[in-house]
């Protein structure tokens, strides 16, 4: 594992959406080596959300992952470029709930923007992105389309059936360049309604198809006990990775069991050093602040010694590592590198994976800022937190629909925070 800080720019918690039915995740949030990490997994820079798209950072993140391993290049995905196509889709669907946007979403409808859209560079799409850690144009943008919606060019359901007004209202509203909007209008016509695989036009613009993106993963689906990498594009990986779900229903040795295995299939994946995306519940009263043991973790003590839940929703991001306990040597900490050259490292790294070890906790790359006062993150790793399993297999209260506080009369609900993960083929 890495025993330095890790480059870092980060995203952003501003507010908890919580999940929506069937639509995913209504995210949580507030204003190349031989060595493995446990785990080392290539990640991009962390970086931090302002709305509630942290699926979209995490697809940023598992893209980007897979492409520096398959090319060795740092690229800078524009979560805006596809948080754009996420509205413009929601609203020219004809089934927008109310008129506001729903920001959140799951890995079904990225992958669905990537495959019609592509991709950009986020310097391209809105070049202020790269400047710093966080998008400000996501909330003003947000803020200026619920104004058309709501009172605006977009309020009647039949003006939003208009995609060209529809485009013209989202490209003032996100102050896009007019290079960008011809880019658009030049791929996707003025009204949007070409798609890649349609009849869209990337030629002459830095939209790029995801056909022809480079991204490098492994593949067990052959031979479950030596991975062979692959080297593919995006489309195949998009694919052939697949969600599981972590066992929630049953009860004990049965239930031990079945979460064991799970969780050992997800340690191999880490172990091949692959960006896996885990899905899970948020409950602010659980991340620790100040236990130097606990800083920057959600954790069970934590959320008993706050009295009751907090501010809740669902969040989406990727795992980096994790801590495990071992019957034959103790524990394996998170942070602290192991060779598998070497053959005593080796040993640590197969006993991980024995029914027998328990896991202490995962360590995500999360999209809430790295370097800030009010956000404590694992220790020696901004931007990262541990997820606890006593906290991960609750299950705990959770009613995040129900604002200020929460007693047993308007709080009934419970989750088990584990949702699930996204694994290569063969996991």
């Amino acid at each position: 594992m890495k025993s330095m800080l890790r480059s870092v720019r980060t995203l952003a918690l501003s507010s908890l959406l919580v999940l929506g039915a069937g639509l995913g995740v209504g995210c949580a949030m507030d204003v190349g080596s031989s060595s493995s990490d446990i785990t080392d997994v290539p990640q991009s820079d962390v970086e931090r959300q302002s709305i509630g798209n942290c699926w979209l950072y995490a697809e940023a993140s598992w893209v980007e992952s897979m492409h520096l391993s398959a090319t060795g290049e740092q690229f800078d995905s524009s979560q805006s470029y596809w948080t754009y196509w996420h509205w413009y889709g929601e609203i020219t669907s004809g089934w927008m709930s109310d008129n506001a946007i729903e920001t959140g979403g799951g890995t079904y409808k990225s992958n669905q923007i990537i495959r019609e859209r592509g991709l950009m560079a986020e310097v391209d799409f809105v070049p202020e992105d790269a400047q710093g850690e966080m998008s400000a144009r996501q909330s003003t943008a947000l803020s200026k389309m619920n104004m058309e919606l709501s009172s605006g060019r977009l309020k009647d359901p039949s003006s939003r059936q208009d995609a060209k007004l529809v485009r013209q209202v989202m490209d003032e509203a996100w102050g896009l360049s007019a290079e960008v909007r011809a880019e658009l209008d030049s791929a996707f016509g003025v009204d949007g309604s070409n798609t890649i695989g349609s009849s869209a036009n990337l030629a002459g613009t830095k939209i790029l198809d995801p056909k022809t993106f480079a991204v490098r993963y492994t593949d067990r689906s052959t031979d479950a006990k030596v991975g062979a990498v692959k080297d593919t594009d995006l489309v195949t990986a998009m694919s052939e990775w697949h969600e599981e779900s972590y066992p929630s229903y049953g009860s004990g040795a049965a239930l031990d069991k079945d979460r064991r295995d799970f969780q050992i299939r997800v340690q191999k994946a880490l172990h091949d050093r692959q960006p896996v995306i885990i899905t899970w519940d948020v409950d602010f009263n659980a991340m620790e602040s100040y236990d130097p043991v606990l800083r920057g973790s959600f954790n069970l003590t934590t959320l008993k010694n706050a009295g009751g839940p907090g501010h809740q929703g669902g969040h989406m991001t990727v795992l980096e590592d994790y801590d495990a306990i071992t019957e034959q040597y103790g524990e394996l900490k998170a942070g602290i590198t192991l060779d598998p050259s070497n053959p005593d490292d080796q040993a640590k790294l197969d006993a991980a994976l024995l029914p027998s070890t328990s896991i202490k906790f995962w360590r995500i790359k999360n999209s809430w800022g790295a370097f800030r006062d009010d956000r404590s993150s694992a220790p020696g790793f901004p931007g990262y937190h541990d997820l606890y399993m006593d906290y991960m297999d609750g299950p705990i209260t959770f009613c995040p629909s129900v604002e200020g506080a929460k007693t047993p009369e308007n709080c009934t609900g419970t989750t088990v925070p584990f949702g699930s993960v996204v694994l290569p083929p063969g996991y």
